[in-house]
């Protein structure tokens, strides 16, 4: 564990929050790169794309107060001292960020589902270095275990759950590229980031010390059962509709020829503080 990465004079830099700035970051570029191949203005996907990051920090903070209300009651104060701990929910954010999308979105002539599509790359990605964050800070940590690939956390070896979410976020990025290979309703790739995210947290829950709220369930499993099953009956209804087909678009005289594909986060329960969903 290392939480303070390094000093500026007197004041500390989390290592959390180093690496969801560099999360940021790379996922507004490939965002950034995405977009400029359907010809949408970089300007407008780098504007678009800030005002959404503040939006998703909003959503994603309500989202963790609301969950650990009783946490938050008597000291309210706390409430804004996000760099204290770290607390956000990944899909809280996801929503907060699709609220400024969409009306952004509006104004240019971008649906949401479109908006949704060209950034899911990059929210894969940038979900994937946020969790070397976490590991760093002492969020989303596993169960003891005895296994050789162990961390130690807290004195203790355990499941390096942060790096078993960072795989699997790669993963969903890489079958997201590979899945846009074919034409598909708007909003249809990010359905399918939600699903596979929600299947693979599911699985990797397992692991985390988390404590079991609904039966054998933790929060987090019972919240992403709900949007697994949300995402997949979208994915079906969405599948039906006609494909949009191929145009070319205008391509960026800045872009290079080679553009990467598109684009919060971690919640502590008690300290198992995860993008928390």
């Amino acid at each position: 564990m290392r939480p303070v990465l390094f000093q500026v004079g007197p004041l500390p830099v989390s290592s959390f929050g180093v690496f969801l700035l560099l999360a940021f970051v790379v996922g507004i570029l490939v965002t950034r790169a995405r977009a400029r191949r359907r010809g949408w203005d970089g300007g407008d996907v780098i504007d678009l794309s800030l005002y959404a990051i503040i939006g998703g920090i909003v959503g994603a903070r309500v989202g963790h107060v609301l969950i650990y209300w009783k946490e938050f009651a008597g000291y309210p104060m706390r409430i804004f001292t996000i760099w204290r701990d770290a607390g956000l929910t990944f899909y809280g954010a996801l929503l907060g960020g699709a609220v400024v999308a969409w009306a952004y979105g509006r104004r240019r002539g971008w649906s949401l589902g479109q908006i949704a599509d060209v950034a899911a790359p990059g929210i894969a990605l940038g979900y994937a270095i946020a969790m070397i964050g976490t590991l760093l800070y002492g969020l989303n940590y596993g169960r003891p275990t005895t296994l050789p690939w162990a961390v130690v956390l807290f004195g203790e070896p355990r499941h390096p759950t942060q790096l078993y979410l960072m795989a699997a976020a790669l993963i969903i990025f890489a079958i997201l590229l590979l899945a846009e290979r074919r034409p598909m309703a708007p909003g249809r790739l990010f359905w399918l980031f939600i699903l596979l995210y929600a299947i693979a947290r599911i699985a990797i829950e397992r692991y985390m010390d988390s404590p079991r709220v609904f039966g054998p369930l933790t929060l987090a499993q019972a919240a992403n059962i709900v949007a697994g099953a949300l995402a997949l009956v979208m994915w079906i209804v969405l599948g039906r509709q006609p494909a949009p087909k191929p145009a070319t678009t205008a391509v960026d005289p800045e872009s290079s020829s080679i553009a990467p594909p598109a684009e919060p986060i971690a919640t502590p329960a008690s300290k198992t503080g995860e993008p928390n969903g």
